[in-house]
């Protein structure tokens, strides 16, 4: 006669890897892409002669790296999902 916990155990279907972009990645995108606008925007100003406002330079000093930090870590979980699959 079989176990009658045995018979309520039931087993699940592996999880499914996540479909899409993930939040991690499309802030990383869209910080990449707002920082080259802003160095576009600066070298267009300074090849008509102009001089904008200095955050134009000092947004992409900082937000470039956090960008490219954000990616590698995307990059090191979708890595460690690989593996556990």
């Amino acid at each position: 006669m079989p176990d009658s916990a045995a018979s309520t155990v039931s087993r699940s279907a592996p999880e499914a890897p996540p479909r899409g972009i993930s939040t991690l990645l499309l802030v990383a995108l869209v910080l990449a892409v707002l920082c080259a606008l802003s160095l576009v925007t600066v070298l267009v100003a300074a090849a008509g002669g102009h001089v904008i406002w200095a955050g134009f330079t000092l947004f992409p000093a900082i937000c470039f790296p956090i960008a490219f930090l954000l990616m590698c870590v995307e990059l090191l979980r979708g890595a460690r999902r690989r593996a556990r699959t």
